[in-house]
């Protein structure tokens, strides 16, 4: 690299940087839905470097089950240095972006020239996509830079030859991975084809063996992270790719929208003038025997996938920009001198104006449709107020400094959980934020509402549900959240505070409220209770705080009864017997209990389970019922639970522990064997951590505490026989 290639680079990247301060200087909005998640991650990062403990590194590791943490340590780190603020954020975008240029300069030089690398590396910098992302915290910028790293040192290889670069390339894969999952999809044609061509070279044993090492290097990178995610993983991203899509209500699979999403969109994401180019790139490029298959493996495999999953995304093609950029190079270098240079001055027009136009929208008549896509991107920074700052000074005062849980209703980009947890993390705030509740709006203490748009159509039923209920359609809901501040917001609409105040009932003895309490007890647990016998419910309370609801606590025993999802058909119920519960701190709406004679529990301190029996009977019945019966059988002996697979070669004993600090029990494995083959026990944790069922219970919004667990010969038992 000359020095007037160093300086153009460099020029460029300042230009890009200078680009960033300014728009970032200027924007006011609240991080957006996946941005706020992955600040939010970043911060915990923070958090854990900031006072490591004995676990610190597991504490990182733990952190996303689907991320790794490359990008998000990066900014916690930075972090320890600078103030947790938006520049010290996307400073981490811009060092990404740096890599990313000086791969593509370096993927493209390896393939013709410097002049080619250069060329390449500003179509890339300049994109509109990529200027967007730049401006924003998400995963797909740094891992479009990690793919150009790896086209770029895996041509220095030139095909595995040189121990050095091969060995960085184990290096590069290793950060590859841990920047997000999909990685392997953008690299993988490529990387088998230097692999391929290794195989088939006169000094393929050498070759090979340095392949070997630099995959044991990556290995050694990325298991950490990915060996306790391995079973789980092809599962989230099987959800993401489609269950996900079709929650969200896009384009379904084999429609000309689905089809044409990327096509339509690509002079969206990489500049009208640029998408032309590497569309005739792809076409000059069969002429070009050096790197030809490169590219094309660089393109087609990664652009294949993200056309067959209905998920669809601008961010999912990002990575394959760097490929594109040298494939549009391709396309120049067939041009004569004369046409050469009047290519590059409209290149250096187009890129200004889309830059502009992306991060400032400065030329909006140029903002023309095509294909139902507007022709530049644009992304320009908002000076509205969103009021974040205030809205969590009122949920402080409103929660006395205490913690607390807040229910942020809508999933508004600029008002939803996602940038308000984040926001109230910065802070130091004691709050617990989550999403719309389903049901009463059980332990939320406080609630974030707002008038108008809820946000997209496809999360927006629950909220507008919830708002109608507050203007008038629930009154008894209504008056036990009162609002307690109002704010205005930059579309017009408010956001509204609410926080649970609850009136006693006026004119009423306690002893009523506790009659009617006990007396619906049926119709309170019929959607999970049916056929139950014996039943006997007392209550502790003092006369002043059942008026608000407040009971200090219930007890339930039953002789039998049939629990389950009892609307659901294709769920069998399970029958249990000898049942005996307590529930402390019991906090109902008694407003709704004396005008209509419903149960709607608000809160409970503690939950525990006493005594509960579950005979052999019983538990082939529910199984019977349930999909997983058809896979296995369950048989209760003396300590253990022998599982037997049906038609599956497996089997294990199965028992039960007493409760962790995250969970009221935990299970056991011993003597897994598949096929009839012993499973190590290390093993044999990491399988079943997978597949554990506690995990559903772990951080419950109620402390809940089992009695002694025991599993006996036809039987299970919780607790002892005397009452």
């Amino acid at each position: 690299m000359t020095g007037r290639h160093r300086l153009a680079l460099a020029g460029l990247l300042v230009g890009l940087a200078a680009v960033m301060a300014v728009w970032l200087e200027i924007d006011r909005r609240p991080p957006e839905w996946d941005h706020a998640n992955h600040l939010e991650r970043a911060v915990a990062c923070h958090q854990s470097l900031r006072t490591p403990g004995s676990d610190w590194l597991q504490e990182i590791i733990a952190e996303s089950s689907f991320y790794p943490p490359i990008v998000t340590c990066a900014a916690g780190l930075l972090y320890l240095v600078f103030p947790v603020v938006p520049l010290t954020a996307q400073a981490v975008m811009l060092v990404f972006l740096a890599v990313g240029l000086a791969a593509t300069f370096g993927a493209g030089r390896a393939l013709w020239d410097a002049r080619s690398g250069l060329l390449a590396a500003f179509f890339f910098g300049t994109a509109p996509f990529v200027v967007f992302s730049l401006l924003n915290f998400q995963l797909d910028l740094p891992l479009a830079a990690m793919v150009a790293a790896t086209l770029c040192v895996l041509l220095q290889t030139d095909g595995f030859r040189h121990a050095r670069w091969t060995v960085a390339l184990g290096i590069v894969l290793g950060l590859g991975l841990l920047t997000k999952p999909t990685y392997p999809v953008y690299v993988l044609g490529p990387l088998l084809y230097e692999i391929v061509a290794a195989f088939r070279s006169g000094d393929a044993r050498r070759r090979l063996r340095l392949v070997g090492l630099a995959l044991l290097i990556t290995a050694a990178m990325a298991l950490p992270w990915y060996g306790p995610r391995l079973v789980g993983m092809p599962l989230q991203v099987s959800a993401r790719s489609f269950k996900q899509a079709a929650e969200a209500d896009q384009a379904a699979l084999f429609t000309w929208e689905w089809l044409l999403y990327y096509p339509r969109t690509f002079q969206h994401q990489f500049g009208a003038l640029a998408a032309v180019l590497c569309a005739c790139g792809l076409w000059a490029l069969r002429r070009d025997r050096g790197a030809r298959t490169f590219l094309w493996l660089a393109i087609g495999p990664a652009l294949l996938m993200f056309l067959l999953i209905q998920n669809r995304n601008l961010r999912y093609t990002l990575p394959i920009l760097p490929a594109a950029a040298l494939v549009t190079v391709a396309a120049l270098r067939t041009f004569r001198a004369p046409w050469m240079r009047w290519a590059l001055v409209g290149r250096i027009v187009a890129a200004a104006l889309q830059v502009s136009m992306a991060a400032f929208a400065l030329v909006h008549p140029l903002s023309v449709d095509v294909f139902r896509t507007p022709l530049f991107l644009s992304y320009a920074p908002v000076t509205e107020d969103w009021q974040h700052d205030r809205i969590l000074d009122d949920l402080e005062r409103a929660s006395g400094g205490k913690p607390a849980t807040v229910s942020v209703v809508p999933n508004f980009n600029y008002l939803a959980v996602s940038n308000l947890r984040y926001e109230a993390m910065v802070r130091g705030l004691p709050f617990e934020m989550v999403r719309a509740w389903s049901g009463p709006p059980f332990a939320v203490d406080l609630m974030v509402l707002k008038t108008g748009s809820q946000g997209p159509s496809f999360s927006a039923a629950k909220p507008e549900g919830i708002m109608r209920a507050l203007a008038g359609e629930d009154p008894d809901l209504a008056m036990i959240f009162p609002v307690v501040a109002e704010r205005p917001l930059p579309d017009g609409s408010r956001a509204i505070i609410r926080a649970r105040r609850i009136p006693p009932v006026a004119g009423v003895d306690p002893a009523e409220v506790a009659r009617r309490l006990e007396k619906a007890h049926e119709a309170a647990m019929a959607d999970f209770v049916r056929d139950a016998e014996g039943l006997r419910v007392s209550l502790d309370y003092r006369p002043d705080a059942i008026l608000r609801g407040e009971v200090d606590r219930v007890r339930v025993e039953v002789d039998a009864a049939t629990i389950g999802e009892l609307k659901r058909t294709d769920r069998a119920p399970l029958r249990v017997r000898d049942i005996r519960i307590e529930v402390d701190r019991l906090l109902v709406n008694p407003h709704r209990l004396m005008r209509s004679g419903a149960i709607e529990v608000l809160d409970a301190g503690a939950l525990r389970i006493e005594r509960a029996v579950i005979t052999q009977a019983d538990l082939d019945a529910l199984l019977a019922g349930q999909p997983a019966g058809t896979l296995f059988s369950v048989e209760f002996t003396d300590g253990w639970a022998d599982v037997r697979g049906k038609g599956l070669p497996g089997s294990a004993k199965v028992g039960l522990t007493s409760g962790t600090p995250t969970s009221p029990f935990a299970l056991k494995v011993a003597d897994l064997r598949v096929a009839g083959l012993p499973v190590p026990d290390a093993l044999v944790d990491w399988v079943v951590r997978h597949f554990d069922p506690t995990n559903h219970l772990r951080n419950l919004p109620v402390p809940v505490s089992i009695a002694p667990m025991q599993i006996k010969s036809g039987r299970f038992e919780i607790g002892s026989l005397e009452r």
